[in-house]
């Protein structure tokens, strides 16, 4: 019944207690071990069970291309435990054949330049709220200095841009919904190398229970929300919540496709989960090889300098910034490189 899992929980465990030196990049021995030891044993395609699920891991770019671009429906995505549904919503990450197709002709229409142009002056209005802070602590410490954890910085950094753009006016209640979210994560991860039982999520267990009322908290505020516009009856704003009502509405009217309010609060789960660790670990990263390779700061710095000056930057101004977007990718797939001016 547990297939690999037993195995795989060793192997991460020892994992954990390695300390990796500083300047290794050579991630795979405590994020993947146990890929790590069986493909040196059984080499790069092979096959495990994960529980009672068979999954065949590959190696070979030409075998990567053909599962990502097959159109004939062969490679279907796994069906999500309850705990992930429950955290990110059946939302286009999660949704395939038709579902898909009417989910993002609703959604795209909220992420054209014009919309992302509106929603930049947002994540500058935080980003800058949050340096303010920073500035505020180094002042209130005695020696001038104060040492900031970036990572979770980060986090509420993104967690902040992303309650502003997803639900902008209604931004006190939207930090609510991902609070409940992040601690529905929790679980998620808790559970995700267990042998899942099917029939399991509906035993009211500790932690049933809790991702229940957490579910029920995410869902009753953004019906709240919802609601609350719908009834206001003047436009629904310009956030991601609300173009996607502009939209639902519009299509209800010429007989398009739309979104009910489940689907419509799925994909709020969606953006959340989609934009918020994986955009705060990669500004942790990027900032931690920035200080690795001061030449790079320099030249970023000189480039912001020259364009933006010392205003906050637009959407115009960061499309002259030919230096600052790349170099992320540069730093995430070429960090042994040495670099120079």
């Amino acid at each position: 019944m547990s297939g690999s899992i037993h195995e795989i929980k060793k192997l991460k465990k020892v994992a954990r207690q390695m300390v990796m030196d500083s300047n290794s990049h050579d991630i795979t021995p405590k994020v993947l071990p146990h890929y790590l030891k069986w493909s040196s044993e059984f080499g790069e395609i092979f096959l495990y069970w994960f529980g009672t699920e068979p999954r065949i891991c590959i190696a070979d770019p030409e075998l990567a291309k053909h599962v990502l671009s097959n159109k004939f429906g062969f490679y279907t995505k796994p069906e999500p435990r309850p705990t992930i549904i429950a955290m990110i919503g059946k939302g286009l990450a999660l949704i395939t054949g038709l579902d898909w197709v009417k989910h993002r002709r609703v959604v795209n229409p909220a992420f054209n330049i014009e919309k992302l142009k509106v929603m930049t002056k947002r994540m500058a209005a935080c980003t800058a709220s949050m340096l303010d802070g920073w500035k505020h602590q180094v002042v209130q410490s005695q020696d001038q200095s104060k040492e900031i954890e970036m990572r979770r910085e980060f986090q509420d950094l993104t967690a902040d841009i992303i309650a502003h753009t997803a639900f902008g006016s209604s931004y006190v209640e939207g930090k609510e919904v991902f609070e409940a979210q992040r601690e529905l994560q929790r679980y998620a991860v808790a559970s995700s190398n267990d042998v899942f039982i099917p029939g399991s999520q509906y035993i009211p267990t500790r932690s049933n229970i809790q991702m229940w009322k957490l579910e029920r908290r995410v869902r009753n505020t953004v019906m709240s929300i919802i609601e609350s516009r719908i009834d206001k009856g003047s436009g629904y704003g310009d956030d991601l919540l609300g173009l996607m009502m502009g939209v639902s509405e519009t299509a209800r009217k010429q007989e398009g496709p739309k979104l009910n309010m489940d689907e419509i609060i799925d994909e709020c789960k969606t953006f959340y989960f989609a934009g918020h660790e994986t955009t705060s670990n990669l500004l942790t990263w990027t900032v931690f090889l920035l200080s690795l390779h001061q030449g790079w700061q320099e030249m970023l710095r000189e480039e912001v300098l020259r364009e933006c000056g010392n205003e906050i930057p637009d959407a115009e101004m960061l499309n002259k910034l030919k230096l600052a977007s790349p170099c992320y990718f540069f730093f995430l797939w070429f960090p042994v490189l040495e670099t120079e001016r």
